[in-house]
């Protein structure tokens, strides 16, 4: 794809920075590496990031034809890999690179361009703020500022973290909005799933006679941020009771909103754990519609909310500060309510539940938005521009 409109020749290569990177973890930052990755394949690459764990030695693999270097790291601190030979492998392995990518916030990699231990157009992809380091801030924050004025570009995945930033506030001449894609397996699979359902919808001459009952789905990490507490709260006080709530994914806080659930809703919520995207797909597919519940700007965009608008489902998030609203639309693909507010969140749910119609205008919606905005063409053709005026 690069070959023809970027300026990159064989001796030139795209190096992408992180702390950690699939198989270890598949979360949002992980895929929209991958996502990198994939658009870019006639380009030379590797991605440098750390081992799982301080027991293994460092080690270079592919991962789905790319190379990977996977430095070893002496400990963990405040969910950071300290590696010195991270540092080490920066400085080393992108002096042949045109563009480095550094996906924010890792602080090695922030030192790393402190010692001007790095080479090539140095673009930071600002995939959150910095309130997962509260303790540390004081201390980072200067390191952070440093790697905002030595970055060439900045990338923000929506408009609405651009605009809440006060730390992006100043450099805002230098940032571009690319949002995440759904990958192509979600795209197929949920084009297919959409055109059954039409197919099925038409063949159909009586509606059901028995109401069927509502499946609500969750998927993500069962920490803080995402707002299980908040999600488990208001589903109890669902005025329609004829839904079960599942929440997929594992988490710190798994106990304790499992007693939660048993609590308030005993025999309605299930815990499907952490499953794989085969059947991940599965459950969207099978749900009424989504809930992201999110309670703070740690969620900048959640990337699960266009995977659901991939199947064509509605979405219901929250008005925070950040990317979320802006990514499935209120009163077009979903609803959004305040963050952490349990009633409003009922409130939400029940009219979903309770309207079929609202919930097929809203799914529509949702997968047009999708195939239109969120593809890995359309991404991939922004990433190519801003890479070819770098």
């Amino acid at each position: 794809m690069c070959k023809n409109t970027i300026n990159t020749s064989k001796n030139k290569k795209i190096t992408q920075l992180f702390k950690i990177y699939s198989p270890d973890n598949g979360g949002g930052i992980a895929n929209v590496m991958e996502s990198i990755a994939e658009g870019f394949l006639h380009c030379r690459q590797e991605i440098i990031v750390c081992q799982d764990t301080w027991l293994k030695k460092s080690a270079d693999d592919t991962y789905h034809g790319i190379p990977v270097r996977r430095s070893r790291q002496l400990f963990t601190i405040a969910s950071t890999p300290v590696s010195l030979q991270f540092l080490l492998d920066v400085k080393k392995r992108t002096k042949d690179s045109g563009i480095v990518i550094c996906h924010f916030p890792y602080p090695m990699i922030d030192l790393a361009i402190l010692l001007g231990w790095y080479h090539g157009k140095l673009v930071v992809w600002w995939h959150c703020g910095i309130e997962t380091y509260r303790r540390l801030v004081p201390f980072y924050r200067p390191l952070v500022m440093h790697t905002l004025k030595k970055a060439d570009r900045i990338l923000v995945s929506s408009k609405g973290n651009l605009m809440h930033s006060a730390m992006l506030r100043p450099f805002r001449g230098k940032c571009t909005v690319i949002p995440f894609s759904v990958s192509d397996g979600y795209l197929r699979r949920g084009r297919a799933y959409v055109k059954s359902r039409r197919d099925a919808e038409k063949r159909e001459e009586k509606p059901e006679q028995k109401k069927k009952e509502i499946s609500i789905l969750f998927i993500g990490r069962l920490v803080w941020y995402k707002g299980c507490d908040v999600l488990i709260k208001a589903f109890a006080r669902m005025k329609e009771k004829n839904c079960r709530l599942v929440l997929v994914g594992g988490g710190p806080l798994e106990q304790e909103l499992k007693a939660l659930a048993g609590r308030l809703a005993p025999g309605r919520v299930e815990f499907a754990g952490r499953i794989s995207e085969e059947e991940k797909m599965g459950r969207l597919e099978a749900c009424d519609f989504l809930v992201l519940p999110s309670v703070s700007q740690a969620e900048a965009f959640g990337l699960v909310q266009i995977e659901a608008m991939a199947f064509g489902k509605p979405v219901i998030n929250t008005r925070l500060p950040g990317g979320v609203p802006y990514v499935s639309v209120h009163g077009v693909t979903g609803r959004t309510v305040r963050a952490g507010q349990v009633g409003e969140l009922a409130d939400a749910m029940d009219l979903l539940a309770r309207d079929d119609k609202m919930r097929r205008e809203y799914g529509q919606n949702a997968w047009e938005r999708v195939n239109q905005e969120y593809t890995r063409e359309v991404m991939a053709a922004r990433y190519e521009k801003v890479f070819g005026e770098l």
